[in-house]
């Protein structure tokens, strides 16, 4: 499944969703598109995009972001672009960077940024600077 990620009427980047890999949770965006939010920044957690969402869902694909960040550091893994979401809080990550710091809760690894991953440094600099900008996520024909 293909996501049209827009911010502040500006179609920014395309977000694949992993339908093999977190099927429930692919299934529970479908149903809740298309819907708008406010983009913040992870102010604790490095080069993080956060965007609170009303989806509840289980783990899938569960992964550490301490894990991801020593794989990165070990090899030539690009973490900038990953997707992730985090049922407790009920928010859509995406990570713009490769700046993760170790943290010990878990997510689920449920996409990648496919197309404009060249926008995700300047949106996330002006949402640590400007956090609310309005994010419409919709549905791509694929």
């Amino acid at each position: 499944m293909k996501l049209g990620f827009n911010v502040d009427g500006k179609d920014m980047a395309v977000i694949e969703i992993y339908d093999d890999k977190v099927p429930q949770l692919a299934e529970k965006i479908r149903a809740a598109l298309p819907f708008s939010t406010y983009l913040q920044h992870g102010k604790l957690t490095g080069d993080l995009l956060l965007m609170q969402t009303k989806i509840l869902a289980d783990w899938e694909n569960m992964f550490y972001p301490e894990d991801l960040a020593a794989d990165a550091e070990a090899s030539d893994l690009e973490v900038s672009g990953t997707v992730s979401y985090y049922g407790p809080r009920q928010q859509i990550s995406i990570m713009y960077g490769n700046d993760i710091p170790p943290e010990p809760l878990p997510v689920s690894g449920i996409g990648r940024v496919i197309e404009g991953a060249e926008n995700l440094e300047m949106i996330g600099m002006k949402t640590w600077i400007e956090p609310g900008m309005k994010v419409w996520l919709t549905l791509l024909e694929d």
